[in-house]
């Protein structure tokens, strides 16, 4: 998609800071940021024992 067609570029900072408050999780990708679906609990139990 040409430049002038794209939505504003976020900076990695920017990204930072509104994922501290929000209600969802977000992934940010070249600039980009797309809400994450949610994971099973049993999934999240796990990724959380990881030391």
């Amino acid at each position: 998609m040409p430049d002038a067609l794209r939505e504003p570029w976020i900076t990695p900072d920017d990204y930072l800071a509104a994922e501290r408050t929000a209600e969802v999780r977000h992934e940010y990708a070249d600039g980009e940021v797309f809400a994450m679906g949610g994971g099973p609990l049993r999934h999240n139990e796990v990724a959380l024992s990881i030391p």
